[in-house]
């Protein structure tokens, strides 16, 4: 698509690349369909990632470290394993839409999820990045803002964020 302003060459767009963010939230299936829509319109990729976030190893560690010897390595893996099964069945979704759909999954561990998703969007090159909305309000948006929220500040790319 071409676009241009009033005293501004014209630059083109082109979206390639496609980036969602699937957590276990009711939004997984919307932001699924959403990316099947448009990556076959455009003729784009999907890079489908989970983020677990570290940060919340804090004090279930704690617990598991306690009650399991120390073993916070083995609930580190568990949440990778459950995290892999949810993307591949997304990708099995896709492909199942639409085989033509390139698809690539990774997990993420890192202590912020909205920056491992900037982080990933800028690494991969990513055109657009698909998020869940969880539409917090007042005080509580306030105070922690969202990770969909973060994105579409910081990303280097449009941030689409589905409700």
């Amino acid at each position: 698509m071409e676009i241009a302003d009033k005293d501004q060459q014209p630059y083109l767009t082109e979206v390639k690349k496609i980036l969602i963010a699937i957590d276990k939230s009711g939004y997984k299936n919307k932001i699924v369909a959403y990316a099947i829509t448009l990556a076959k319109a455009l003729d784009a990729g999907i890079y489908a990632i989970h983020v677990i976030d570290e940060s919340s190893f804090g004090v279930v560690g704690d617990m598991m470290s306690y009650y399991r010897g120390g073993k916070i390595d083995e609930y580190r893996k568990i949440l990778a394993k459950q995290a892999e099964q949810l993307l591949d069945d997304v990708s099995s979704e896709i492909r199942r839409v639409n085989k033509n759909i390139k698809v690539a999954t990774n997990v993420i561990i890192d202590s912020s999820v909205p920056n491992a998703i900037i982080g990933y969007a800028k690494k991969m090159e990513i055109d657009l990045v698909i998020v869940g909305s969880q539409g917090m309000t007042g005080l509580e948006k306030f105070l922690m803002g969202s990770v969909a929220n973060k994105v579409i500040i910081h990303a280097h790319c449009p941030v689409l964020a589905i409700r």
